[in-house]
């Protein structure tokens, strides 16, 4: 990964304010290895570095770990909690417990990040009140940030195949509605604001990172099976593949992006913020059709979408199915 950085330098031409360490579970390295691939990116940023997130399961987190990752810089933690019932735990194959969670919760009070934490709702057999559960915990602990994701079947998957095989219940669409409704209120009344689909902060503590993939900013993926954008029409992904990553044997690949493409990720990022897309970006995208305009007009009476200070953005029951909503506004 330090080879892919420094390969890549000529590629950043903005100052780093951001550094996000996630995907698989980073928080099972060393301080060491933490400290050798952060190295060089730190360099770079220097004083301009305003969020460094790592991601961390409960069972990561010991006093030790803390301390280091504090010297290291970090000042953001995103804890993948995602339930406080053990059978789901089970269910979800996680390797933490309930008891984990809690006493990470209580290890990181001592230490000044910025704490984000996540549920998964919708799972077969869940309850309202698991999840609640989870919410409940904003009110024990310093948490000024939760990530909430759908539990969603993809195809070719382990839930995927365990569904057809009748190994375990068909999400219940009715139940998953419920259950994104009851977090909406939830977190409303803890005076937090929900200013993504996924994502509530409660006294401006938004994922600084996240949000400029929803603004469609420019970013660079480092590792395998990391993601790259040039903020303009190119993108590029590297192989999920160990070996070919570390051999650097076709290990990525590039995409640009046609003027159809940009328009579609335009509404699909846009419209799952609380900002939603300007008349502005879509005038200078080519501007509205009328055959557009028309589609919008019925979003807007069917009670999805609201045009207000020259933005169109989404209304709360519109939020809950923002990727359909916007692939109506794609352009083929």
């Amino acid at each position: 990964m330090s080879l892919e950085f420094n390969q890549r330098l000529n590629e950043i031409n903005e100052p780093i304010k951001t550094i996000y360490f996630g995907g698989g579970s980073p928080g099972i390295l060393t301080p060491k290895e933490l400290e050798m691939l952060l190295k060089e990116p730190l360099r770079i940023a220097g004083n301009q570095l305003v969020e460094l997130t790592l991601e961390a399961n409960p069972e990561d987190v010991t006093q030790a770990n803390l301390t280091a990752w504090k010297t290291l810089g970090i000042n953001r933690i995103s804890l993948g909690i995602q339930s406080v019932n053990k059978d789901i735990l089970r269910w979800m194959n996680r390797n933490h417990t309930v008891e984990q969670s809690i006493s990470a919760l209580k290890l990181l009070e001592a230490y000044d990040f910025s704490l984000s934490i996540d549920l998964i709702y919708g799972v077969p057999n869940q309850e309202v009140s698991d999840v609640l559960k989870v919410i409940e915990l904003l009110d024990l602990f310093h948490i000024e940030h939760l990530s909430a994701y759908a539990l969603t079947k993809e195809p070719n998957t382990a839930l995927d195949r365990w569904i057809q095989q009748g190994k375990t219940a068909e999400i219940d669409d009715e139940m998953q509605i419920k259950h994104y409704y009851t977090i909406q209120h939830e977190l409303k009344v803890r005076n937090f604001t929900q200013y993504e689909v996924s994502n509530y902060a409660k006294n401006g503590q938004v994922a600084k990172h996240n949000t400029n993939y929803w603004e469609g900013k420019p970013y660079i993926g480092i590792g395998p099976g990391a993601h790259s954008f040039d903020g303009v029409s190119t993108r590029r992904w590297n192989v999920s593949n160990n070996q070919r990553y570390i051999k650097q044997q076709e290990w990525f690949e590039l995409e640009t992006l046609s003027e159809n493409n940009i328009w579609n990720e335009c509404w699909l990022t846009g419209l799952r913020t609380v900002n939603g897309v300007s008349l502005d970006k879509l005038q200078s995208l080519g501007g509205i059709s009328s055959k557009e305009e028309e589609e919008l007009k019925k979003l807007m009476v069917e009670g999805f979408l609201r045009l207000e200070n020259n933005q169109y953005k989404l209304t709360d029951s519109g939020f809950l199915s923002a990727d359909r909503l916007a692939s109506e506004l794609f352009r083929i």
